[in-house]
């Protein structure tokens, strides 16, 4: 066989191999989706809110230390 119909034939067992692992995907429920998404924003606020706080405090004690000298 030439390069291009073993690069072909290379291509469809590709195909043929994703759409069977594909077949073996379990996809969450829409409960547990929601439920993720919920856990997920949940603790981005919280990790923003704790870097807001350090980031003022720090500019608050570099503001403090500069005032100083």
């Amino acid at each position: 066989m030439s390069k291009a119909a073993d690069s072909v034939k290379s291509f469809g067992n590709f195909l043929r191999e994703c759409r069977a692992e594909a077949g073996k995907i379990s996809w969450p429920s829409r409960h547990e989706l929601v439920g993720s998404v919920w856990v997920v924003a949940s603790l981005i606020l919280l990790l923003s809110a704790f870097v807001f706080v350090c980031d003022t405090v720090l500019a608050k004690v570099v503001e403090a230390l500069v005032s100083l000298g």
